[in-house]
């Protein structure tokens, strides 16, 4: 197979147009080509992908967009629909927050009148209003079908049947302009306060948006739900917060003064009049008594003396423990998603520990099998060939290249070599660990494969039992056997330290290495060179055990002679 990289691809056939209107005109002109770019679905987009699996269908989707939705329908995955999805996300947080905080905190002793919020309300308002003539403009995806529909008179049917009344009453000025007036009935006014509270219902959506902007940011499955979460937390949490005053906010607006004996307890004050308390110190004892509930806290400390009071805070308290059990089953599986490679490892020991007491290993080998896991797996325990076998060929080989690329720098017999035959080679390697004074290769033994050290040391001795050599990170051994005609070891190979080492069995050997004739050359002379070494240093092994042998024999026939003459 031919591997072919390429870092970026440039294309010069003119297909990168995405607009499908002419490049040049006058300024209206590129203003509207500006325009239809950002409205057509896009390449940006991170839910693209997830629905058009190529360019071609990108494209085609663009072509259909333009046939059946005309210059003015905007694609839900076009660079408009994310930045505008990602502001309205934000601007219906605020607006969730802001409405029930100047329901429940906003207070005044008399007659309610207008405050600043109403004012942040209003532009809130303003902003939601324009997002419900952008939903008559935006195409909708099919719920059963990959198809997004371009089709007016259905956007407006689909939005009108679904969220449009919600929408459109959510964000109706009423409270503001009672205020403005100065409208004098509190009920009326309570009930134009709840209104705005009905964009509550969107939670669910801009929780959703959210996590979209967060797949530009992060590719992490993690950081996504991480964020959905500790928002829907703070949310929730706000609205914990002033569903704790609400029995006596309904009760202000309803009967047009302040409820009396309501958080009397909660609040250290004898009448539990709200109004005399300022905003901060009022949400700061909900938050207390909010976090109470969520963590467990039981709701039996605080005295509650009204029936609808009493119901409103064990609403608090079930929600609380229901969110606390959501909030443990997601923790678990973030965990478990995070650290799963880990677990399974410590499953795997488990399990090897059991068989050791089974069997009744002796300390020291336990010892040692242990360290054997711990090298081989690093603590992280997954089936590389599964994940090998899921990629396509040529990623599978750019993945051993970068896994190898500090391993190959430091082998000189591949130094200089095309990224190909490396990358040919590397794929066929098979990782083996050796503890210290753990036997590789024994002189005399059949040969069936070559080594090279990933890391580690290793020493060579001679057929005869002489030392040749240390080995360390880099270098390989066990090519002469490979080329010799009977096959066999002329070297015994012993690790002196815990040592990784890529084996390359004997087929793999002479159909990639040995049919490259640059490693060939290299291989043979290397294997020359140390079958010359080792014969040099096995005739000179020879003569010292020769000349100690002569020594012994000398020093014995002298004490010999020694002791004859004393007798």
């Amino acid at each position: 197979m031919t591997i072919m990289s390429l870092s970026n691809h440039k294309c010069s056939l003119g297909l990168d147009s995405s607009s499908f209107l002419p490049k040049k005109g006058a300024l209206w002109s590129r203003l509207k080509r500006f325009l239809k770019k950002l409205s057509l679905v896009s390449f940006g987009h991170p839910d693209t992908f997830e629905h058009f699996r190529s360019y071609s269908t990108v494209v085609a989707e663009q072509q259909r967009q333009i046939l059946e939705g005309g210059n003015y329908i905007i694609h839900p995955f076009s660079q408009i629909s994310l930045y505008w999805n990602s502001t309205i996300a934000i601007v219906n947080l605020m607006h969730m927050i802001v409405s029930t905080f100047r329901l429940c905190y906003i207070l005044e002793p008399v007659q309610p009148s207008m405050h600043w919020l109403d004012e942040v309300l209003l532009g809130l308002h303003g902003i939601c209003f324009f997002d419900i003539f952008m939903k008559f403009n935006v195409g909708f995806k099919e719920e059963y079908f990959a198809n997004v529909v371009f089709d007016r008179r259905r956007i407006a049917a689909q939005y009108l049947r679904c969220w449009f009344l919600i929408d459109l009453i959510s964000c109706l000025p009423i409270a503001y302009v009672m205020l403005y007036l100065k409208f004098e009935k509190s009920r009326y006014i309570l009930f134009a306060h709840v209104l705005p509270i009905l964009r509550a219902t969107r939670l669910r959506k801009a929780l959703n948006d959210v996590v979209t902007i967060t797949k530009v940011l992060s590719e992490y499955y993690i950081m996504r739900h991480t964020v959905h979460h500790l928002l829907l937390f703070l949310v929730t949490m706000h609205w914990s917060c002033c569903i704790v005053y609400s029995a006596p906010i309904f009760a202000y607006y309803w009967d047009g003064q302040m409820a009396k004996g309501y958080n009397a307890f909660f609040l250290n004050s004898t009448d539990g009049d709200l109004s005399k308390f300022p905003e901060s110190y009022r949400y700061h004892k909900a938050l207390f008594l909010s976090l109470s509930s969520f963590f467990g806290t039981s709701m039996s400390m605080y005295k509650f003396y009204n029936p609808d009071e009493y119901i409103m805070h064990s609403f608090i308290t079930l929600y609380a423990a229901m969110f606390m059990i959501y909030s443990t089953v997601l923790i678990l599986n973030i965990y478990i998603t995070a650290y799963n490679s880990k677990v399974r490892y410590y499953g795997l020991i488990n399990q090897v520990e059991a068989y050791m007491r089974h069997k009744q290993f002796p300390k020291p080998l336990r010892k040692r099998v242990r360290i054997f896991f711990s090298h081989k797996f690093s603590e992280h325990y997954y089936k590389e060939d599964n994940v090998f076998e899921s990629l396509s060929e040529q990623l599978r080989y750019e993945v051993i290249l970068h896994t190898y690329h500090k391993f190959v720098k430091k082998v000189k017999l591949l130094d200089g070599m095309p990224a190909e035959v490396i990358g040919i080679l590397l794929s066929h390697l098979k990782p083996e660990v050796y503890l210290a004074n753990d036997l590789v290769v024994r002189a005399g033994d059949f040969g069936d494969c070559l080594y090279f050290i990933g890391y580690g040391t290793v020493a060579v001795y001679s057929l005869k039992g002489a030392e040749i050599c240390h080995m360390e990170d880099g270098e390989h051994f066990g090519g002469v056997a490979l080329l010799m005609k009977d096959n066999k070891r002329i070297v015994t190979v012993v690790a002196i330290e815990i040592s990784q080492l890529y084996r390359l069995d004997a087929a793999h050997f002479h159909k990639y290495l040995m049919s490259n004739p640059t490693l060939r050359d290299r291989m043979e002379a290397w294997t020359a060179q140390q079958m010359h070494e080792t014969v040099l240093l096995d005739e000179a092994f020879r003569k010292q055990q020769k000349r100690k042998q002569e020594q012994l024999s000398f020093g014995l026939q002298s004490l010999s002679e020694i002791s004859k003459e004393s007798l």
